[in-house]
């Protein structure tokens, strides 16, 4: 982990930092202006990546899991005082809650391994956190005028860029998103956005200025050809 305590904020909010990395950061943010409006962003991905990935196991699995657990003795839980808590964690409550949903969502390994639902999610969730917890991991995020929201966390040094889009507008079947990446006047396309919302690993990032979407055609285009409906710095 670098000693850079501005970087800590994708990894605080995966949970990935040690104690007293978490300790440091914690510290740094009552007086980092900066890092606290950066930090809500990389808590909602983190959430929103949880959420994109969370698969719901077979009766048969969780039958086989309630028969473990219940032939399993159980640790008596350790309570510690809430006064010991700092200010940080009073004011964002759901921390917590952001960053088990994204651990809960990438131990699922095992699970998809098991059945072969998705061939592709292993390689798609180490490169997800290969993005979140790099050291130069930077968060953007974008309201479209029509509703929506397309989210990105770029990773300069990893080549790779994480977006997440939520709420975006039904379009006709005639119609579909397009992400580019955007080198000077250069854009180059980067994939098509499915329906609904949608967590996509980009690659090839670390030269680009900016991502952009448009609305194409169904396929896609080889060039935009409408203007972009959001922008995002790929910092």
């Amino acid at each position: 982990m670098t000693n850079d305590i501005h970087s800590f904020g994708a990894p605080y909010a995966l949970d990935a930092l040690d104690a007293d990395e978490r300790t440091r950061f914690e510290a740094h943010l009552e007086h980092c202006a900066d890092c606290r409006a950066e930090l809500p962003g990389f808590l909602a991905t983190a959430n929103r990546l949880g959420e994109a990935t969370g698969q719901t196991p077979p009766a048969e699995l969780k039958a086989r899991l309630m028969a473990s657990i219940s032939q399993t003795a159980q640790e008596r839980p350790v309570v510690t005082s809430l006064a010991g808590r700092s200010r940080l964690r009073r004011a964002l409550p759901r921390m917590a809650l952001a960053a088990a949903a994204v651990l809960t969502a990438l131990s699922i390994g095992g699970y998809i391994s098991e059945h072969n639902q998705n061939v592709n999610l292993e390689a798609e969730r180490a490169a997800v956190l290969t993005v979140m917890s790099s050291d130069d991991a930077a968060f953007d995020t974008t309201a479209l005028s029509d509703g929506g929201t397309v989210q990105m966390v770029t990773s300069k040094s990893a080549d790779k860029a994480v977006i997440l889009t939520a709420d975006l507008p039904e379009l006709s079947d005639a119609h579909v998103y397009q992400l580019w990446t955007v080198i000077g006047d250069s854009l180059t396309s980067a994939g098509i956005i499915k329906p609904g919302s949608d967590t996509i690993v980009m690659t090839g990032i670390k030269t680009a200025d900016m991502v952009a979407v448009t609305v194409e055609p169904a396929g896609g285009s080889k060039q935009p050809t409408t203007k972009p409906i959001a922008t995002l710095t790929a910092a």
